[in-house]
């Protein structure tokens, strides 16, 4: 029993640093945003879904023909990697620069960026294949 009760209150020392860094403006909305383009990005894939080609053209550094394709299904890649880059830096910022604000904002704003990249990305290859 003991192991349960040191397991919740690593968790809820976990959530409180969480809540205490989203009362900074710039993390809240930095955060906000980066779940919402992951879920646009999850939400605009499954509507295009059923539109897409049997093979799509994603991995543009190989040479052109056949080595460039690959099935849609690749294209979750986009948003789970937006979705890791988010979750890898909100553990930074909680462990490691908590002392230091400017940091965890600078890793909030970089995974926002990575969010708006990858869902332009997955935008704009769903938009040239259709």
């Amino acid at each position: 029993m003991h192991i349960v009760e040191r397991i919740s209150s690593i968790i809820k020392n976990e959530f409180h640093s969480l809540v205490f860094f989203h009362t900074n403006d710039i993390i809240r909305w930095s955060s906000r945003i980066t779940i919402l383009l992951i879920i646009g990005s999850i939400a605009y894939l499954s509507y295009s879904w059923n539109k897409l080609p049997t093979e799509i053209p994603l991995w543009y550094s190989k040479p052109w023909g056949n080595d460039r394709l690959a099935p849609p299904v690749w294209l979750f890649l986009l948003p789970a990697a937006s979705l890791f880059w988010y979750v890898v830096n909100s553990l930074l910022s909680i462990h490691v620069t908590k002392e230091h604000l400017v940091f965890s904002q600078i890793l909030y704003l970089s995974s926002l960026l990575v969010s708006i990249f990858s869902f332009f990305t997955l935008v704009m290859i769903i938009w040239i294949i259709s």
